[in-house]
């Protein structure tokens, strides 16, 4: 009698205990985001983007030769994820402003304000470029 008594009172106390905590699921990492823009692109000119969005262009013809950022890469402005915009101001009183548009592994740049301190007077920053690398 005594051992139904004692099997009685454990399961008493089991059914009143709280359940053990359980170890938390374990969480995966989330998936690194796919940047698109990294990488070297050629054309009408030539187009570098670093994994920063540091950017570089190089417009080289037959006629003339210009560059923005060779010395390290100019930092864009994001303005839309298929849309980046670099404002310089090459003195207090001119703006150059560029953008650079792409669609899939090809970028358009195109040009606005003053921008001949970076390229001369026979050239332009405007055109296309497809990624190389």
């Amino acid at each position: 009698m005594r051992f139904i008594c004692l099997s009685l009172a454990m399961l008493a106390l089991a059914a009143c205990s709280k359940p053990a905590p359980q170890a938390p699921a374990p969480v995966a990492a989330p998936a690194p985001a796919y940047d698109p823009w990294p990488g070297t692109y050629e054309g009408d000119l030539m187009v570098r983007i670093s994994n920063i969005h540091k950017v570089t262009l190089v417009a080289a013809s037959k006629d003339c030769t210009g560059d923005v950022g060779l010395a390290g890469g100019e930092t864009p402005q994001d303005i839309a994820p298929d849309h980046l915009r670099l404002v310089l101001k090459p003195d207090a009183a001119t703006t150059c402003t560029i953008d650079i548009v792409r669609a899939g592994d090809k970028v358009t740049v195109s040009e606005s304000g003053i921008c001949a301190a970076y390229h001369g007077l026979t050239c332009s920053f405007n055109g296309t470029a497809t990624r190389v690398k």
